[in-house]
C-alpha cells in the first residue's frame, strides 16, 4: 500500500500500552486460594483502539507485545475486533505485559502490574517507523514518555507532525511507574505541549499540579482544547469554542476499568466523523464538543457495565449509526 493510501485508510493511531488484564473471579472450590481468572484486553492504547474499531472508526494499535503466546493472543484479539495490527510489533525475548485487577464493592479497580521489562515498556526508538504515524489523529498517554520510551515517542510525534496529523493526549497519570514526581510532571508537560486536545481527570490534574490543574493546562497546553472529566460531576470541554459541559450518565458500576479509555474513544470518534480539524470552524463549534462529551459518556457507561475494559462496549449499532449521520 502506498503511503498516501495508508494515511487515508487509517483515521486514528493508538500509540503505547498493549497488555492483558487478569480479573479475579469467584472461588471454584472450598480452598480459599483456588480461584479462576479471566483475561481481558488491557492497556489504554489497546482499549481505545478496540472501542474505536467497534464504532466503525479505522483505528490502529501501535506498540509492542511479547514473543510469547500471550502476545500472539493479544494481537489476534485486537484483529478480531477490527483493529489494524500491522504495527503491533512482536519483540524477541520480551514478555507481554500483564496486570492483575481487583475491584471493590463499588466497582473501583486496584491494579497490580507485572510489567518490568515487558514488551509494552520496551518499545523504543528503533521500533518506531514514520508509517505508524500516518493517520488523521493519534492518541498518546503520558506512560509513553517514561525514560525508556521517550525517544521512541518523540520520534512518533515528529512523524505525526510531518504527516499533518493531530495529537490527542490522554494524561492518564500512573505515578507508580515513575521514579520521581518531578520527572513525571516534566514528561507530561512535554507531551501536552504537542497536543491539539488534552484529556485529563481531576485525579490526573491533581497528581500533576495539585489544586493548580487549570493553571498547569494554561501553561503547558495553552493552544489545545481541554477535555476535563469530573466523575459524578460530568465533563467539560474548554477551547476555541468557549466552554461546554455535559452531565455524567448515571449507571450501576460493575467495573470502572477502562471507562476513561471508552470516553476518549467516544470523543475521538465524534471528531473523526465530523472531520473536525484544529483551526477550522467545525472544530470551534460548541455543538461538536457537546456531542463529543455526550458520546464519550455513553461509552463510559457501557464500559462500566461489565468486567473488563471493553467487555461492556457491545450492542452499539445505534451509536455507530449516529456517528455516520
Amino acid at each position: 500500500m502506498a503511503a498516501s493510501e495508508e494515511k487515508s485508510a487509517r483515521e486514528v493511531s493508538c500509540f503505547g500500552e498493549l497488555l492483558w488484564d487478569f480479573f479475579e473471579g469467584e472461588k471454584v472450590d472450598k480452598e480459599p486460594i483456588a480461584r479462576q481468572f479471566r483475561r481481558e484486553v488491557g492497556g489504554a492504547s489497546a482499549n481505545v483502539a478496540t472501542v474505536l474499531a467497534r464504532l466503525g472508526v479505522k483505528a490502529a494499535a501501535i506498540g509492542g507485545v511479547g514473543d510469547d503466546k500471550l502476545g500472539d493472543a493479544l494481537r489476534a484479539q485486537l484483529a478480531a475486533d477490527g483493529v489494524d495490527v500491522s504495527h503491533v510489533t512482536r519483540l524477541p525475548g520480551a514478555r507481554t505485559g500483564i496486570t492483575f485487577v481487583s475491584r471493590d464493592a463499588g466497582g473501583e479497580p486496584s491494579f497490580t502490574p507485572y510489567r518490568q521489562g515487558t514488551a509494552d515498556l520496551s518499545f523504543g526508538e528503533k521500533h518506531v517507523s514514520p508509517a505508524m504515524a500516518k493517520a488523521r489523529w493519534a492518541v498518546v498517554g503520558t506512560t509513553s514518555m517514561l525514560p525508556a520510551l521517550r525517544a521512541g515517542t518523540l520520534k512518533f510525534l515528529a512523524a505525526l507532525e510531518k504527516a499533518k496529523g493531530h495529537l490527542f493526549v490522554d494524561l492518564n497519570v500512573r505515578a507508580h511507574l515513575w521514579s520521581s514526581e518531578a520527572e513525571m510532571r516534566a514528561a507530561a508537560a512535554e507531551l501536552a505541549s504537542h497536543a491539539a486536545v488534552v484529556k485529563g481527570s481531576e485525579g490526573d490534574l491533581g497528581a500533576l499540579a495539585g489544586k493548580r490543574g487549570m493553571s498547569w493546562l494554561d501553561q503547558h497546553a495553552k493552544g489545545a482544547t481541554w477535555v476535563l472529566t469530573r466523575g459524578e460531576n460530568g465533563a467539560a470541554a474548554v477551547g476555541a469554542h468557549g466552554q461546554v459541559t455535559f452531565p455524567t450518565k448515571r449507571v450501576r458500576c460493575i467495573d470502572a476499568t477502562g471507562a476513561g479509555d471508552a470516553f476518549v474513544a467516544g470523543v475521538l470518534a465524534v471528531l473523526v466523523r465530523a472531520n473536525a480539524k484544529p483551526g477550522t470552524p467545525a472544530f470551534a463549534d460548541p455543538k461538536l464538543w457537546t456531542r463529543a462529551l455526550e458520546v464519550g459518556h455513553m461509552l463510559g457507561a457501557k464500559a462500566v457495565s461489565a468486567v473488563g475494559a471493553t467487555a461492556g462496549v457491545t450492542q452499539i449499532d445505534d451509536l455507530r449509526a449516529r456517528l455516520k449521520g
